[in-house]
Order: structure tokens, then C-alpha cells, then sequence
């Protein structure tokens, strides 16, 4: 979706209200594996020293492998994005500039998993004297 930004010189603002959807072509070289739906909703304006400034609101919904189950779960997400745009643009692909700030937005692990649950069921892996003590260099430092 490409938005002209050439509206600006005859228009206060250029209003943003859009759904966007990434393809499995997009997301093919990420841990994103569906990215459907995304609420974008803000405004570009000329500010006082002529720059142009967009102000994004992004709320969406990815799907990434669980870092637990290795199934599919969903990952909310919000981004707010205030950035100040070359004055040379004459056209902005939104899908391509939501990407970067997108792709920040992945987790490096993520689970829904309730981890008492499997602090429980793996708990001879889990011992909470035995994971504080073994190779701790600080152990002794705070002792009087």
C-alpha cells in the first residue's frame, strides 16, 4: 500500500486507517509464521520546521512457535511510532516501513505454557539447590 505524500502540499494531514496483512512470501525469512489483520491507525503532517512526521498506532497479532510445545501460538503486540521522513519521498510504502519496526517486535522466546506445570513434571531437572550452587562464581560474595 503506497500512500503520496505529495497530498501534504495542499493538505493539513493525510489520515491513516488501514488493515494490513503479510504474506508467507514476506514473512519467510523470520520466526513470524502469520501476521494477518493489523490495526494501523495514525496520521502524516508537515511539522513547524517543514519535516515530514508520521505518527503510527500499530496493534496487532502474530503467530510464532512456541519456545516450549514448538506449536503455533498467537503474540500481541502494540508499537507507537513517531519518525521523522525524508522530505524527498514522494510516495511511502506503509507495508514495507511497518516492517522494520515489526520484525523488533519478535520475541526471542516466547510460551504459553505454564511453567509450573513443568517445573513440576520435570522436576528432577529442576532443583532449586542444585541450579543456584553449580558453577555460581558468586556465591560466596554476598556472604558475612
Amino acid at each position: 500500500m503506497n500512500i503520496n505524500l505529495m497530498d501534504l502540499n495542499f493538505k493539513d494531514k493525510i489520515e491513516i486507517n488501514e488493515v494490513v496483512s503479510y504474506d508467507k512470501d514476506y514473512l519467510k525469512n523470520s520466526d513470524i509464521k502469520a501476521l494477518d489483520n493489523l490495526e494501523v491507525n495514525g496520521e502524516i503532517i508537515k511539522d513547524y520546521e517543514n519535516n515530514t512526521v508520521i505518527k503510527l498506532n500499530v496493534l496487532g497479532t502474530m503467530m510464532i512457535i512456541d519456545a516450549i510445545t514448538s506449536d503455533e501460538v498467537p503474540y500481541e503486540f502494540t508499537i507507537e511510532i513517531e519518525e521523522i521522513l525524508e522530505n524527498s519521498l514522494k510516495t511511502l510504502d506503509l507495508i514495507e516501513f511497518l516492517w522494520h519496526y515489526i520484525v523488533l517486535e519478535i520475541p526471542i522466546r516466547y510460551t504459553l505454557s505454564d511453567t509450573k506445570v513443568l517445573k513440576d513434571k520435570y522436576s528432577d531437572i529442576y532443583k532449586d539447590e542444585e541450579t543456584n550452587e553449580v558453577n555460581n562464581p558468586f556465591k560466596d560474595f554476598f556472604k558475612e
